[in-house]
């Protein structure tokens, strides 16, 4: 997969994924040996992630879970803590400062909406509004779709992006 490949190739700092869920791209990254900060406001989530990281066999990245609510706490990380970060099927657009924030020069930023079914387009970013927020990043691909009423302006979007030099 070329965004694991890009993500990973600027590793030195852990790899953040917020939010988490269940812990499915943690535990993938942490089986290659990455090390991973999982965040997520669901405690249960969690949990389910420290079960199944403990259960992998020795070797692997470590993964260390934090609980927060991104929006009304935003992400509890000093800038440049990450050499990556994961933001998949979220509003990316109410942390994608924090994000690009949290991300060291060089630093590669994976975001993934989540698709346009029934109502979840109400959450979704407006047309460029994430390519907007993405200046002062070398975009590898963006991917933009309407969803939703053409009133709304709702968008789905994909987009890999590496952050550039001050």
């Amino acid at each position: 997969m070329q965004a694991l490949d890009r993500v990973t190739s600027s590793y030195a700092e852990p790899i953040l994924d917020a939010p988490c869920g269940f812990g499915r791209n943690a535990l993938a990254l942490a089986s290659l040996g990455y090390d991973v900060i999982a965040v997520d406001n669901d405690i249960a989530r969690l949990k389910s992630v420290n079960a199944s990281a403990a259960a992998r066999s020795s070797g692997s990245g470590r993964i260390v879970t934090v609980g927060a609510d991104l929006v009304a706490d935003r992400l509890p990380f000093r800038e440049s803590s990450f050499s990556a970060a994961l933001c998949i099927h979220y509003p990316v657009q109410k942390i994608i400062a924090d994000l690009c924030a949290a991300l060291k020069e060089g630093g590669w930023l994976y975001i993934e909406t989540f698709g346009g079914q029934g109502q979840n387009y109400l959450e979704l970013p407006k047309p460029g509004e994430i390519s907007k927020a993405l200046q002062g990043f070398e975009v590898i691909l963006y991917k933009e779709r309407p969803v939703g009423p053409p009133s709304h302006g709702a968008s789905v979007v994909r987009a890999l992006a590496q952050k550039s030099a001050r």
